[in-house]
């Protein structure tokens, strides 16, 4: 399963703080169907600026396709894009 930078639709929660917390969110697969994966836990975050673009890495836990996978999803401040930037395993 190969899924690098896939445009997802995210649904989170913000916290009084202003923090941004993933909770599900949905992709089209590759034989074009639609996806819903459930965010178990996130593991980690943090913010970073790549070429003055801020953005917000949160390496995620999920089950897909029966198998507890390790992903990480990108948030783009600016433009409040979420992608799925990479399957970790």
């Amino acid at each position: 399963m190969e899924q690098k930078n896939r445009p997802v639709e995210m649904i989170s929660i913000c916290s009084t703080e202003g923090r941004i917390l993933p909770v599900r969110f949905r992709f089209e697969a590759e034989d074009r169907s639609i996806r819903t994966v459930q965010i178990s836990e996130v593991v980690s975050s943090k913010e970073i600026s790549y070429v003055g673009v801020e953005a917000i890495l949160y390496i995620c836990k999920v089950k897909m396709e029966e198998l507890e996978r390790l992903l990480e999803l990108k948030y783009t401040v600016r433009t409040h894009r979420w992608v799925l930037f990479r399957v970790i395993y």
